[in-house]
């Protein structure tokens, strides 16, 4: 066993007993990380989600429940408390990331994308993250060349178990976003057409439906934060 600090965000608290719970973490230096909070629902525990803050824990070796002492939020993020823009996107990209990472898998590309969210390019950030999620845990799709045919995919394309194709190649049953989807994909790749699209709302929800449809179909098991993501992202 040893004790350790790391820069971390608690992303879930789930209710264990009495007032303890246990915490679902994500640190810069150990990944995904299971937590036991003793007093979590004590007046003095103060613990909040989604801001980036300092984990003090003692990591176990024979368990992977390690034990909580402390998280000391960083107070430059304190705005991601009272910002639903902010909140809800968190929310649907930490059970993304919950369900995609193991155990103490690591990725420090999440950090970075944790901290971008101050940039108020909420929709363009979230999808980036999302994106990068799916590619740095090793199931993104290749969205660029037809699975069936090889030919480059240039705007319309489709998915289906997995595997993205061309318009004439696509099955009856698969998921079509709409063409410009394409175009967003592509710019995660291309730092400059990165920095010069522009995204709105309704065209992260064109992204997304593409994202989760993938999502639901390698964990075969609906993402229901999606749902609650597109029933308020339009009221906040």
């Amino acid at each position: 066993m040893e004790r350790l600090v790391s820069d971390a965000v608690i992303y879930k608290i789930t209710k264990y007993a009495d007032n303890s719970a246990i915490a679902s973490v994500y640190s810069y230096d150990y990944g995904k990380l299971k937590l036991f909070l003793p007093k979590a629902y004590s007046n003095k525990s103060g613990i909040h989600t989604f801001i980036p803050g300092e984990l003090d824990f003692l990591k176990k070796d024979t368990t992977n429940l390690n034990k909580f002492y402390s998280f000391r939020i960083d107070t430059s993020y304190v705005e991601y408390l009272s910002t639903p823009a902010i909140s809800l996107r968190l929310s649907l990209y930490f059970d993304i990331f919950d369900r995609l990472y193991d155990i103490e898998q690591q990725d420090n590309v999440i950090w970075t994308i944790i901290t971008k969210y101050k940039t108020a390019e909420y929709s363009k950030i979230n999808l980036f993250g999302i994106y990068a999620l799916l590619k740095n845990s090793g199931h993104m799709f290749n969205f660029n060349v037809c699975a069936e045919c090889g030919s480059i995919i240039q705007e319309q394309g489709s998915l289906y178990m997995g595997q993205y194709f061309c318009e004439k190649c696509a099955p009856e049953e698969a998921y079509t976003p709409k063409p410009y989807v394409n175009t967003i994909m592509r710019a995660f790749s291309n730092q400059e057409l990165y920095r010069k699209i522009k995204v709105n709302t309704y065209d992260e929800i064109s992204v997304l439906d593409l994202f989760v449809n993938h999502i639901e179909n390698i964990t075969e098991k609906e993402l229901k934060s999606y749902k609650l993501f597109k029933e308020l992202i339009f009221n906040i």
